[in-house]
């Protein structure tokens, strides 16, 4: 079985202008595909065609093991202000700024970090930054501090959605320029999750304050759903393991 809200012949066929190079690379794909029993496709997905059985799945996410107030009181963090979790990814983002941001003064930004020379060496007021080393040394994971925060800050991902929806913590995002997944993501966000929209330019100058403010201002989404897709997924592992074991 696949297991995706994705699939990668879809995705390669976006890029018109590469595939004379490869011109055999999405029917390969797709061949592979077929091999399979089918597919249980997570929700936010793009085409399925390559497919003769799709079964949806509820969402796959991480979900926090530790309440927001313990998370805050392990990690140093206030308990009287509004959270910000920058997250962009194990590259991070290039050219961000995070000293210059506009909200500083209402909300708290959490930034983390491989390497303690990536940081501010002298971070303004409520600009907090934590080692990702310190955070699973402390016994917690990246979940966690999702859930610790009201907002994350970030380029849309299947990932960093799912755990927002599943830690009930709203988006702020960016544009993630050419990728098909994107228009997808973007359409479906407001179905399961507060977010709001902040241009590159609001985001690299540290204008964040008017997009964060519109978040916390908007309703709770209608639809709460499903997130325990990984025990969903496990089950029926299980049951095709008794039949063809």
């Amino acid at each position: 079985m696949v297991i995706t809200n994705f699939t990668w012949d879809w995705i390669y066929e976006a890029y018109a202008e590469h595939l004379a190079d490869a011109p055999e690379l999405v029917p390969t794909i797709r061949a592979a595909y077929g091999q399979a029993l089918g597919a249980w496709r997570l929700p936010m997905f793009g085409r399925f065609t390559a497919f003769t059985t799709v079964v949806d799945t509820p969402f796959v996410a991480r979900h926090a093991r530790h309440s927001r107030e313990e998370v805050r009181r392990v990690l140093q963090l206030p308990a009287d202000r509004p959270l910000v979790l920058s997250s962009f990814g194990g590259l991070g983002i290039n050219g961000l700024d995070h000293t210059r941001l506009d909200c500083l003064d209402e909300y708290g930004v959490i930034t983390t970090h491989r390497d303690a020379t990536d940081m501010a060496p002298q971070p303004p007021p409520n600009l907090f930054q934590r080692s990702e080393a310190g955070l699973y040394d402390a016994g917690l994971r990246y979940e966690d501090l999702v859930a610790a925060c009201e907002v994350v800050a970030t380029k849309p991902g299947y990932g960093i959605i799912s755990e927002a929806i599943a830690n009930d913590t709203a988006i702020l995002y960016t544009s993630r320029g050419h990728f098909v997944e994107y228009d997808v993501l973007v359409r479906e966000m407001p179905r399961y999750v507060r977010c709001s929209f902040i241009d590159q330019d609001a985001l690299f100058s540290g204008r964040w304050r008017h997009a964060l403010d519109a978040i916390r201002a908007s309703p709770a989404p209608a639809e709460r759903p499903r997130t325990d897709g990984a025990t969903w997924i496990a089950d029926r592992v299980d049951r095709l393991l008794t039949v063809f074991g």
